[in-house]
């Protein structure tokens, strides 16, 4: 019996011994070092201290499209309206019976090749003046007649002033003041040599 027992603390020691050795070799994860080396005539073996990995995952396609929608069409700014706005168009006595007077330049963005173009009325001040309005769009020296807008998606503007004229006007007709309101200006636009019909979606 006692043999036995002698026995079976042998081969409980062994296993023992054995699990630590094998622990001591796999249990180390310190990100230090690794070295290798052989272990016996017929074993190798790898004590690590770290373990650089990295992991590529290919996109997979999925069976899913997603559609995209835009709204094409014309694409006109002006990009200082409110310059524009505030700043009117102040008329100024040119000649005995003619008054003249540009806008200052607009800044103007457009995705198409347009004609601007201007019509002017009078208010109810204005119409006491009586005489005849006339309007166009000019370049920015205000000297020559530019209804023709390029597109011009460069990002630089073109710049297009309002001139506005009055002939034979009756100025004796109005109290004197400055900055009396007689006349609107208003704006329209056409592109230059293409047509369009335009349909609701």
């Amino acid at each position: 019996m006692l043999k036995k027992i002698l026995i079976g603390l042998v081969v409980l020691s062994f296993v023992v011994v054995s699990a630590n050795a094998a622990t001591q070799l796999v249990d180390a994860a310190d990100p230090v070092a690794t070295t290798q080396g052989d272990i016996g005539d017929d074993a190798f073996g790898l004590k690590a201290y770290g373990w650089d990995a990295t992991v590529t995952f290919k996109p997979l396609d999925l069976d899913l499209k997603v559609p995209v929608y835009m709204d094409v069409g014309l694409f006109f700014q002006i990009t200082n309206r409110k310059e524009l706005v505030e700043t009117g168009i102040k008329l100024a006595q040119v000649a005995i019976n003619k008054f003249e007077g540009c806008s200052v330049a607009m800044n103007i963005q457009t995705n198409f090749d347009m004609v601007l173009g201007a019509s002017v009325a009078a208010t109810d001040l204005g119409v006491a003046l009586g005489g005849e309005w006339s309007a166009q769009i000019r370049d920015e020296t205000c000297s020559t007649e530019s209804a023709t807008v390029l597109k011009n998606l460069s990002g630089d503007p073109e710049k297009r002033k309002i001139w506005v004229e009055l002939k034979d006007a009756k100025v004796f007709e109005l109290d004197f003041g400055k900055k009396k309101h007689v006349a609107n200006v208003t704006l329209n636009v056409k592109p230059k040599s293409i047509e369009i019909l335009w349909t609701d979606p």
